[in-house]
């Protein structure tokens, strides 16, 4: 008798989950917390041609900036870190303030045990100017948050919807990758993670 309960209860739960990952086939379906939306499948990145532009993410909070970022990737141990901790003698590392524009910095650990590092940003001129500035530091960024991390984190955030941040003129973007103009000069915006 308890058998057959338990059954039963399984057979629901997969009818339910089925039924639940079904949206319309006109792009009206949810788009999830992801924000994958609809033209999407796995190992798309998130390019299809003929689905409408999603936007990047926003997450106005280091909370829903760590509950993106972890339903993607591993993000334990989260402790807020004003300024980069590898750059404290340096007057304009990466840090909380004006000058970069980040409201709320914070960082935690990847699966692998490196540092990634969460960033809400109030002035994203300001966030780019910087980031210009300092080089190459990976940055992936989103409509108010910006996310940097090693390689498995990066390839793990690849088809979320950020974007990364290039402000190299030797970087070359292949066709078809999204290329976004930057709010600085000389900056640019794309889905290929390199």
């Amino acid at each position: 008798m308890r058998m057959r309960g338990v059954v039963t209860v399984v057979a629901a739960v997969l009818t339910l989950t089925a039924v639940g990952g079904c949206g319309d086939d006109e792009g009206g379906g949810s788009t999830g917390a992801g924000g994958g939306g609809y033209g999407q499948s796995a190992g798309s990145g998130g390019r299809l041609m003929d689905a409408e532009p999603q936007g990047r993410p926003s997450a106005p909070t280091m909370a829903d900036i760590e509950a993106f970022v972890s339903t993607r990737t591993t993000c334990t141990d989260l402790h807020m870190e004003d300024r980069d901790s590898d750059h404290e003698d340096d007057p304009e590392a990466e840090a909380t303030g004006k000058l970069w524009g980040i409201k709320e910095r914070a960082v935690c650990w990847d699966a692998k045990r490196m540092g990634v590092t969460l960033m809400s940003v109030d002035d994203m001129k300001s966030f780019q100017t910087q980031a210009r500035k300092r080089g190459p530091a990976g940055y992936l960024v989103g409509e108010d948050f910006v996310v940097t991390g090693g390689p498995s984190t990066r390839a793990d955030l690849r088809g979320s919807g950020l974007l990364a941040l290039v402000c190299d003129p030797e970087t070359e973007i292949p066709s078809g990758y999204t290329k976004e103009k930057g709010l600085v000069d000389g900056c640019t915006l794309t889905d290929f993670f390199s």
